[in-house]
């Protein structure tokens, strides 16, 4: 790539990437099943690779975002993915604030109620969209991955020497149902919920009109390439460093959002030293924040593009309007939800998680047809690798969410 200025879109996937799925999920995966569920992980980002893909790819070929190539499709894709928005990422809001203000919690020791602080993330997150928008989600995202990632990889340096090198599915006193739940919470957000290759591509098309014209498709594509596997080694990161050092220790995850953040500032503390605990504390606060605002941006921009493309353009005064509004809306819900659900900070994280698994091969069916059926021109289609790619991830996507149904309702 000539130039990082156009890095953006793929480190803001990154940014929203690497959160609940990556603090939590795979962290506690590791502490729970030591290298257990490393094929999990690297499996459903394997298996999801073409999906995401294909929201940057759309956008970058078509000018357009993946919310248009739905309607191009029939009423009913924007409209499921509409419902996907409320129903299930009101959850995720919740989920990604709540894990912020745990690690805030821990690592400045505040003495203030959870609630109150979660409350506090949304508002400032809000302000910060509202009146910087993508400009200064583009900027400052790239600061705080740069540190996290390069003390996360530090630190898993460190503690391979540690780890046990086999692979066991046991977790403990843990029923074999209570294991399959948990992969396939482990699955759902790994690296990140489906929906987010929507957020891509309305990222990719601010990012080509700020970039007024001297971007081309190839460099869209590798920017979300790096970012994408980035995620993923992060993701195998943060599973070595449970294994490495809870897993071993036998230290069992907290069911509480300031209780789980102190253990992976501790994973810091017990390899690099106690000295990086501030450091990475804020770096990671500082990823946790910028998972907020692209999970914010990309839940709010999506809502906006699926009601403007059901009901027709509207102005950009109107869009501003309507993406206030509508952020404020969603964040009120998300935290009605967790005050409901704040007692079992686990069981909340698993099943927003779980949604994701279910809904995750309806949306990469969607991605596949408006690649193949959108307005995508012949030259700019994906290679054919790609497409068997693609449909041998929306079938294996598809048969674990039966085997998923069968197991709850049996």
């Amino acid at each position: 790539m000539k130039n990082l200025k156009i890095l953006g879109p793929g480190l803001l996937f990154a940014g929203a990437a690497v959160g609940t799925s990556h603090l939590v999920q795979s962290t506690r995966a590791g502490a729970v099943f030591g290298l257990g569920l490393l094929f999990v992980v690297l499996l459903a980002n394997m298996v999801k690779y073409p999906a995401f893909r294909f929201g940057a790819h759309y956008a970058a070929a078509t000018g357009k975002n993946l919310v248009s190539g739905y309607r191009a499709l029939g009423w009913f894709p924007p409209v499921f993915f509409g419902a996907v928005l409320v129903l299930a990422d009101g959850f995720a809001m919740a989920a990604v604030s709540l894990v912020t203000a745990g690690i805030l919690k821990s690592v400045f020791a505040l003495e203030a109620p959870i609630l109150m602080l979660t409350a506090g993330v949304m508002i400032v997150a809000a302000a910060f969209l509202v009146f910087g928008r993508f400009q200064w989600l583009d900027r400052i995202n790239k600061l705080f991955m740069a540190i996290l990632a390069i003390s996360t990889l530090a630190a898993t340096i460190l503690v391979l020497p540690r780890i046990g090198w086999s692979f066991p599915l046991e977790a403990g006193d843990m029923p074999d149902l209570a294991v399959l739940m948990f992969i396939a919470a482990l699955a759902g957000w790994m690296p990140t919920p489906i929906e987010s290759s929507v957020f891509s591509s309305l990222w990719t098309v601010e990012k080509m009109k700020t970039s007024d014209g001297t971007i081309d498709r190839d460099a869209l594509l590798a920017d979300f390439d790096i970012g994408y596997w980035a995620t993923a080694l992060l993701a195998v990161c943060f599973l070595l460093l449970g294994a490495g050092i809870m897993y071993v220790d036998g230290i069992a995850p907290a069911d509480s959002a300031p209780g789980f953040a102190a253990q992976v500032m501790g994973l810091y503390g017990n390899t690099l030293g106690n000295w990086s605990v501030p450091i990475v504390g804020v770096a990671a606060i500082s990823v946790m924040f910028t998972t907020c605002l692209a999970a914010f941006d990309g839940v709010t921009r999506s809502l906006v593009a699926v009601a403007e493309e059901l009901h027709g353009p509207v102005s950009d005064e109107g869009k501003q309007t309507a993406y206030a509004a509508s952020l404020v809306g969603l964040l009120t819900a998300a935290f009605l939800l967790l005050s409901f659900f704040l007692h079992s900070f686990k069981a909340f994280i698993d099943f927003v998680t779980s949604l994701a698994f279910l809904t995750a091969p309806v949306l990469a069916w969607f991605n596949h047809r408006v690649m193949l059926d959108g307005d995508v021109p012949e030259e700019d289609k994906p290679a054919p690798y790609l497409i068997m790619w693609s449909r041998l991830g929306i079938l294996v996507m598809g048969l674990f969410a039966l085997g998923y149904l069968f197991l709850i309702f049996s």
